[in-house]
């Protein structure tokens, strides 16, 4: 996300990657608009809890901001403090999101899967030998 100051996101709808309404920015971290801004505090619609998303992975689209990440990512993300985000939040929430693929791994093709953070490759189904060719 290019510069932006705080205000102008405070306030702002949040979407996930397809096109559904997660919550609104109540925050920003580092809130004291010193530094550049890393991450955006979301207010989730449906629990009413907080959700850190990585400045920079969001796009700006009139006046919402859409996520490159599904609602259930979002929702699975660490939860942030009430009020003033305890000092660990935004470590953890940007660890959280390292290892996030953007759109919930639907670009990812389906015989890979998910692991522990690690993609693996499903391993092929046990099938039985072919008949040797016999000489007649």
């Amino acid at each position: 996300m290019e510069r932006v100051s705080r205000r102008n996101l405070l306030g702002l709808r949040v979407q996930d990657c397809r096109g559904e309404e997660i919550g609104q920015i109540v925050d920003t971290w580092p809130a004291d608009g010193g530094w550049e801004i890393e991450m955006v505090v979301v207010r989730l619609s449906r629990f009413g809890e907080r959700r850190m998303l990585p400045a920079n992975s969001v796009t700006a689209w009139g006046h919402v901001l859409v996520a490159p990440y599904t609602r259930m990512q979002i929702e699975d993300s660490p939860l942030t403090g009430e009020g003033v985000h305890r000092a660990e939040d935004p470590y953890r929430a940007l660890a959280y999101w390292r290892w996030e693929e953007p759109g919930g791994g639907d670009i990812v093709p389906t015989r890979w899967r998910r692991s522990s953070g690690f993609f693996v490759t499903e391993r092929p189904s046990p099938t039985t030998p072919s008949p040797t060719p016999t000489a007649s």
